[in-house]
């Protein structure tokens, strides 16, 4: 059977060593309560280099990162140092943003439907843009924030949302597909005739509205919505005029995804010069954007370790399950959602309980005896040692969290390399978006955890 991992994989970053060094302290025969839980590592870098990435592509678009995709207090101190802005849902993100002395005018409070407390702490504050889609919402902002820049959420016509046709990169069909992760319009938004009762009743209030806001979707892969919604906005912006307005602000959203994000930004590019020319370039109308996944995504990553094992014979499925120290309900999350999971997972060798490991019958386990005082960068490139990736025959599991509830399950089929035994790791690539910050208590196991980082 094909051996693991290929030689061309085996070159290690610094959050390979930072991985290797927490493993290598944790001795599950003898671990402190909790040791076994999964940890952290951020990557600063991989920040930094998106943010760049995005100024290259994108460069008449400000980019106000979506707090809620992860709130993690290090990643959004770097943020905050890196001239961008923040878009806020709740009372706790606009004031975590505002302690990192983010002025307020670089925060857009991007939920529609607001609790009317959380509206008074932005009045009081200074955070006046936000956006609104229902009538309701604009008696609220008129009641306790009347000063408020008024942002309208729109979406397309039912008519035009359909699945859509979408090319690789080598410009090969590729088929008809929903491509969003998760479809916003069902629950945000108006139509153009929609919004003729809304600037009516906003001009009638004297509330202040400056523009529209639209989203595509999260997790989008059909970059060509964006020149729809951009086209469709343009039309918004018409209409203003009608009941005495002149709209300065275009926020396009989120929904980006890394993948595709140079040639989405080609589309989008195109889009805004063809509706909009010379408006952004004078300074008329600001085009802010609103990504949350593409900026943190690629930069954490998990590892947690393995508490239980049962053999192939002693269940129904045939498979070898695995049981890991976290799952849905904690720092896997995504396992929840369909497509989230999206990197390759790795099997790393801990220092295990020995005495309850069984004979490696394909003889690919590991020999390596105890190495505590040897620092991370003295490691060698046996991949069979503590902290590093193991390697072997394919076999296939079943990978389980560690809750009592059978819908804990991360993996119902995962192939990985040699024996895994109970003090090996799992480590989970590309799982910042939508993790971090989505675990609870149930059951009784703790969610919170250390945040390794690096390259500072």
């Amino acid at each position: 059977m094909e051996s693991y991992p290929p030689p061309s994989s085996r070159d290690r970053s610094a959050t390979d060593i930072a991985i290797a060094k927490h493993i290598r302290s944790i001795d599950h025969s003898n671990c402190e309560l909790y040791s076994e839980d999964g940890f952290w590592v951020f990557d600063l870098d991989i920040i930094r280099d998106q943010l760049e990435k995005w100024r290259r592509n994108l460069p008449l678009v400000r980019l106000f990162y979506a707090v809620k995709s992860n709130p993690s207090l290090q990643l959004l101190t770097l943020l905050a140092n890196s001239n961008i802005g923040f878009d806020c849902a709740t009372h706790a993100e606009l004031s975590t943003i505002l302690s990192l002395s983010v002025p307020p005018k670089d925060i857009i409070y991007a939920n529609p439907c607001k609790a009317p407390s959380h509206l008074r702490y932005a009045s009081t504050t200074g955070v006046t843009k936000t956006t609104f889609d229902n009538a309701t919402e604009l008696r609220k902002i008129k009641t306790y924030h009347p000063t408020a820049e008024c942002v309208l959420r729109i979406k397309l016509p039912s008519s035009t949302i359909h699945t859509t046709t979408i090319s690789n990169m080598e410009g090969e069909e590729e088929g008809e597909k929903v491509v969003g992760l998760y479809e916003l319009s069902k629950k945000y938004g108006v139509t153009l005739q929609e919004s003729r009762e809304l600037l009516a009743l906003a001009r009638k209030l004297e509330l202040n509205v400056v523009g529209v806001a639209f989203h595509i979707g999260s997790g989008q892969k059909d970059y060509t919505k964006y020149a729809s919604y951009i086209t469709e906005a343009r039309k918004f912006f018409a209409l203003a005029g009608e009941f005495g307005y002149t709209f300065t602000l275009l926020d396009i959203g989120g929904g980006f995804m890394d993948d595709n994000f140079e040639i989405a930004a080609e589309t989008i590019n195109a889009a805004l010069e063809a509706e909009f020319g010379g408006l952004i370039t004078e300074g008329s109308v600001e085009v802010i954007a609103e990504p949350g996944r593409y900026v943190a995504h690629a930069a954490f990553t998990m590892a947690t370790s393995v508490i239980a094992v049962r053999e192939e014979d002693e269940g129904d499925s045939g498979k070898r399950m695995i049981y890991l120290a976290d799952g849905i309900y904690s720092r896997i999350n995504p396992a929840m959602w369909p497509g989230e999971l999206t990197a390759m997972t790795t099997a790393v060798r801990g220092r295990r309980i020995e005495a309850l490991a069984r004979e490696d019958v394909d003889g690919s386990g590991s020999s390596a005896s105890s190495d505590s005082g040897i620092e991370v960068k003295d490691i060698h490139r046996d991949e069979d040692e503590v902290g590093m990736e193991m390697k072997g025959e394919l076999r296939e599991y079943v990978v389980w969290g560690p809750t009592c509830d059978s819908g804990d399950m991360v993996y119902g089929s995962a192939w990985y390399p040699g024996r895994i035994e109970i003090g090996d790791w799992l480590v989970f690539k590309q799982l910042g978006a939508y993790s971090i910050n989505l675990g609870n208590s149930f059951n009784g196991f703790r969610h919170d955890a250390k945040i390794y980082c690096v390259n500072q």
